[in-house]
Parts: structure tokens; sequence; C-alpha cells
């Protein structure tokens, strides 16, 4: 962003939102019961995968704890259940990110290009000078409070391009508890990197 920023008034301005995301974040935050690999973690719950493969067209519903997946009777290829349902997961995850973006280029006064969603080994976001943002499918597998904290910190090197005092003063000041999700973040990595199902969904 060029210019100068006045981050005392972006902070002003923003205070509302940051009161109504401390409150929220109790209620807002969920995390993983039990670690079971063998199945599907969904922003930050758990679920039980029933595939149906004698289905006419492909349909996926999204219950309390299980998500349902309908294959065409004619498709020979197993794998290629994974390769649906990670196109789904990416569209629920598109439309987060939007929703959490279109809130925080509003209060912080910053703008971007555009987004991709990438099966990245490493990084669960990265922002570019052209001022693009590339976030990590994985994303879908953490709590929506995690990606809240994560657009925060990609916007947040729209106003200072380093990992300064500056920038993480920018980013507390528009996500208090930005440590204790950072630190969430952290413990739920490895959680997501053993799980069976995302290692299949990101291999097809």
């Amino acid at each position: 962003m060029r210019g100068l920023v006045d981050i005392e008034a972006l902070i002003r301005k923003a205070a509302p939102l940051v009161e109504q995301n401390r409150g929220e974040y109790t209620s807002r935050q969920r995390t993983f019961k039990e670690n079971r690999e063998d199945k599907l973690l969904f922003f930050g719950k758990i679920y039980d995968i029933d595939i149906n493969r004698k289905g006419e067209k492909y349909d996926i519903s999204l219950e309390e704890n299980r998500i349902r997946l309908n294959m065409p009777k004619s498709v020979a290829t197993k794998d290629l259940e994974y390769e649906y349902l990670i196109k789904w997961i990416k569209n629920r995850l598109v439309e987060i990110l939007y929703h959490y973006l279109a809130i925080y280029e509003r209060v912080m006064k910053v703008s971007i290009g555009k987004i991709y969603v990438k099966n990245h080994k490493a990084r669960w976001a990265s922002y570019s000078p052209r001022h693009n943002i590339n976030f990590n499918i994985r994303l879908a597998a953490l709590p929506e409070n995690i990606t809240e904290y994560i657009v925060v910190h990609e916007l947040a090197h729209a106003l200072e391009p380093n990992h300064s005092r500056k920038f993480w003063y920018i980013v507390e000041n528009f996500c208090p508890d930005y440590k204790e999700r950072r630190n969430e973040l952290t413990r739920l990595s490895s959680i997501v990197s053993k799980n069976k199902i995302w290692q299949k969904m990101v291999a097809s």
C-alpha cells in the first residue's frame, strides 16, 4: 500500500469489530476433540464420511457429524471420490475467505488483487508483491477463527511487508488474541498433516 498509513485511525475505526471478535472468540472457537486419522477434519470439527457409489450423480450433503457423498455408479475409479470432495471443500473455503476478506479489507483500509487456493506443502498463506494472496487448501481443516487470523495476518502485509514490530502491532490490534490462535495453529498443524483423508484428497 502506497503512502503513509494512519495506524491509530485504523485501530479506532476497527475498535467495535475487535471488541466483537474478542467477545465471540470463546463461543466460536472449536477444537478437535479426538485425533481420528480416518475421519475428515472440516473447519474444526470431525466428520464421518459415508460414500454411496451407486448414485445417479455427484452430490454432497453435510449433516451434524457426517458428510454423505453420492457418486454416479458409472464412475470406475475409486479415487475420484476424493477429487470431487476436495473441489467441494475448496468452494466452502473460498466462501469463508471472501467473507473475512470483505470485513478486514474495509476496516484495515487495504485492497488486494486475486486470491488463490492451492495445495501448499509448508505455508498456510502468502502475500505477493502484486497484492495477491495464496491460501493453503488445508485451512479448510481448521476452525474458522484460525482462518480469520490468517486473513488478518496476510492483509497486514499490505501495510507492512516485513514481520517487524510494526507488523505485529497491526495484527494484534485487529486480532488481539492472535498469539493464542497462532499457537493453536501450530498445535493443529501436525494433526492435519497426519489425517489420512486429507492426505488422499490433496494427492488426488
